[in-house]
């Protein structure tokens, strides 16, 4: 899980800049920033979890 959240970081947050600087659309810029969200929140969840126990 650690590593697909790395992995989903990393790509929406890039693609969503990306997107976002080539004038490709607000919302899809905004759903890959999601995406990065998500990713974060998935690691971020990992070392939380990884401490309680």
């Amino acid at each position: 899980m650690l590593v697909l959240g790395i992995c989903m970081a990393v790509s929406g947050f890039a693609g969503g800049v990306r997107w976002a600087v080539d004038g490709g659309g607000i919302w899809k810029a905004l759903g890959m920033l999601s995406v990065g969200i998500l990713g974060v929140l998935i690691v971020v969840s990992y070392f939380v979890n990884y401490d309680d126990r």
